[in-house]
């Protein structure tokens, strides 16, 4: 897939019907659940590409988020897609600056203080590759600032928790070459 993360034009046949008939329009395929990005796509990030080697998807009666590792990645670690539509986007590193237990609506992390953003209870779906150890269901905690800086927490029964933090990446900033 080349283009913007939500290019989805409608495209030309390649052969007209006849000489003075304008070419076919075709719609592009329509795709089921939640738009965005997807295993295997590359974004422009900075200096450097993001591959987005894998992905857990989070699903609470509907979309929570998708959290991407991009091995390799100088930029970051891992992606975050925080919405179905893929235009709230954050970078992010692992980090161990959360308490363990139960995550509180408030913390100061990577020097600032994020606050309670979403939490919830959501099934995992699994894709691709370079994925932690998981399970098929988790709790979920989102924090955030007004400054962009977002905390991400998945909390397993027995997996180890994944604890995740970064800055939202503004849309102009970012491009799918693939």
């Amino acid at each position: 897939r080349r283009g913007e993360l939500d290019a989805e034009e409608d495209q030309p046949d390649a052969e007209p019907e006849a000489d003075d008939a304008p070419p076919k329009r075709r719609r592009a395929p329509l795709r089921e659940g939640p738009r965005g990005l997807r295993v295997g796509d590359v974004l422009l990030h900075g200096a450097g590409e993001l591959w987005l080697a894998g992905a857990l998807e989070l699903d609470e009666e509907g979309f929570v988020a998708r959290l991407f590792p991009t091995p390799g990645g100088t930029a970051a670690g891992w992606v975050a897609q925080l919405d179905d539509e893929a235009s709230d986007l954050a970078t992010l590193e692992e980090t161990d600056e959360v308490p363990d237990g139960a995550v509180p609506e408030a913390l100061p992390v990577a020097g600032r203080r994020v606050r309670l953003e979403r939490r919830g209870h959501a099934t995992v779906t699994r894709s691709g590759e370079h994925l932690p150890r998981t399970e098929a269901s988790c709790r979920y905690t989102i924090l955030s600032d007004a400054g962009g800086k977002v905390l991400v927490v998945v909390d397993f029964d027995t997996a180890p928790r994944i604890a995740l933090v970064g800055d939202r990446v503004a849309r102009q900033d970012r491009k799918s070459v693939v």
